[in-house]
Order: C-alpha cells, then sequence, then structure tokens
C-alpha cells in the first residue's frame, strides 16, 4: 500500500530540482548528505473527542498534528486508518489527501469515524451489557518527501469510550385528577427505561398526545428533570383538557372503563451525563391501549 519509489511531482519536483542545482553550483554535497538532511515529519494524536452521537451511533474524531521539522515545505498525500474495538477489528479505510505542511511548520487534520452501535454489538457481543469499551487507532500518514519520495509514517492512539444503548420508553397510564363537563386535570405516567450507565437530564420534551382519534394536548414538558442511569424512571406530564372544545365524548370517554387508543410522539432534547458527551435527541413514536385510573 505504501511505495517508496521516486515522486517528482508538484512540490517534490521543485525542492528537488532546487538540491540538484545546489550540488551542481557547490560541487561538495553529495545526494547522500542532503537525503540525510531530509527528516521524517512528527505525528501525533493531538485529540480524541466525540463530535456527534445518538444511541444508534457515535462520530468519533481523531485529531492528527503533523510537524514539519525541515527548511523546506513538505506534502501530505494521503492516509489509511483502522479502528479496533475491545480489539475487535470494526473501520478501516484509505483516504487520498493532499495537505502541505510549509517549512518548519505544523498542520492540524481530523479523521473523523463513525461507529454504528447495532453492528458493533454484533462484531463483538460481549459488549452488549457494558458500559465503555477499549479501543485502539493506528494510521499511516503518507507523505511525499523530497528526495526520498513517498514515505509511510504511523501514528496511533488507545484509550477508552463510552457505549450507548437504546433507551425504551412507555406509557404506564393516564391519571384522571379532576373532571367535569367543561374541563380535566390529568397525569399522563411514563416509565423511561435508560440502559446506559449514565444518568441524562432532561432539557425539553416535546410531545404531541392523540386519544381515541382526537388530539388531546400538545406542547413542552418536564424541563430539567432527572433520567437515572441503568433503571427506569417515571415521568408525568400534566395535561389540562377543554372537554368542550374536544367534544363531550372526552367526557363518556373518561368515566368509563375501557382502555384508551393513544398515539404518543415527539423527541426528548438530553444533556447526557458523560464527560465525552453532551446533548442529543430522542425520538420516539408509540401507540397503543392505556388504562385510566381515576
Amino acid at each position: 500500500m505504501i511505495s517508496n519509489s521516486l515522486s517528482l511531482s508538484g512540490i517534490s519536483l521543485r525542492t528537488t530540482c532546487l538540491f540538484l542545482a545546489l550540488i551542481i553550483l557547490g560541487g561538495c554535497s553529495t545526494i547522500q548528505e542532503i537525503t540525510n538532511s531530509i527528516q521524517k515529519p512528527k505525528v501525533s494524536v493531538a485529540n480524541v473527542r466525540v463530535t456527534d452521537f445518538n444511541f444508534s451511533q457515535m462520530e468519533l474524531t481523531y485529531v492528527i498534528k503533523v510537524e514539519n521539522p525541515n527548511a523546506v515545505a513538505v506534502e501530505m498525500i494521503g492516509y489509511d486508518y483502522n479502528l479496533d474495538i475491545n480489539e475487535h477489528p470494526f473501520i478501516n479505510g484509505d483516504q487520498s489527501k493532499t495537505m502541505t505542511i510549509e517549512a518548519s511548520g505544523e498542520s492540524i487534520f481530523e479523521v473523523p469515524m463513525t461507529l454504528n452501535f447495532p453492528d458493533l454489538y454484533r462484531t463483538a457481543s460481549e459488549l452488549v451489557n457494558e458500559d465503555e469499551s477499549s479501543y485502539q487507532f493506528l494510521s499511516h500518514l503518507r507523505f511525499d518527501l523530497p528526495i526520498i519520495g513517498t514515505t509511510g509514517i504511523p501514528v496511533k492512539k488507545s484509550g477508552n469510550i463510552p457505549l450507548l444503548k437504546l433507551p425504551k420508553l412507555s406509557m404506564q397510564s393516564i391519571e384522571v385528577n379532576n373532571l367535569n363537563l367543561s374541563s380535566a386535570d390529568l397525569t399522563l405516567k411514563l416509565g423511561f427505561n435508560n440502559p446506559n450507565g449514565f444518568g441524562m437530564d432532561i432539557g425539553q420534551l416535546n410531545y404531541d398526545l392523540i386519544v381515541n382519534g382526537s388530539q388531546w394536548a400538545d406542547g413542552t414538558a418536564l424541563q430539567d428533570v432527572k433520567v437515572k442511569e441503568n433503571g427506569l424512571t417515571e415521568l408525568e406530564i400534566p395535561i389540562s383538557l377543554n372537554v368542550t372544545q374536544i367534544g363531550t365524548s372526552a367526557y363518556q370517554i373518561l368515566t368509563g372503563s375501557e382502555n384508551l387508543d393513544y398515539q404518543f410522539q415527539g423527541n426528548f432534547q438530553f444533556n447526557v451525563g458523560h464527560e465525552l458527551l453532551g446533548s442529543t435527541n430522542f425520538d420516539f413514536n408509540r401507540s397503543g391501549k392505556i388504562p385510566v385510573n381515576r
């Protein structure tokens, strides 16, 4: 994948011609001496961060720093990358990326990779019940160096990343707090099962509730409510109904004995309690039957 053939294109051609001119004019230098004076760039992983995520996938970005110790500019012409999760090969690829690193200068570039959690758990089933995993990142950067030609330089990084599992939202009941022919005060009770090893703060819940084919409520709720890690959190949404607007059938429904047909859809906005993570959304659309408690 990495060849050592002489490259005389672009910046390498210009610098090579310059060095050959110095040899001719100086008469005392040799190609070997000039070759020995060319140093390989120094490469390192400056940072690793989660740049985007949800409960199905995560974008993991490696920030790579390239330092050029030479008195002439050098050019990067591409790189490959491999990511192992818990010692399982998981992501690999190869990119043709051109970047000039100025003489005695440095440059930064990013290598983003997307981890799909369902695919990961199929590849490494032992991680299904784990909250984090080890990783090893390995990349070979290809440079077109003066005189030397194409040269590959490896860089690697290891550490740990959080693993995410999809939460489950369930509708538990509608509780009637107050009811008359014109209005009703209800509490919608939900169960939020968080299988992850970190808690979450609800920034906001946006929702739309349809009962027996009629829209009963929509809006926002649950700001600053906490969802605990590794377990079930009960959530309550207060709802006030104008029975006259919805129809007198709502009164009959709420005083009856049958379960209600419902559709509950929307999204949660979360701030996730993990140092590498930030905020994300959880979309939901649930339907079925729900009991009424009086």
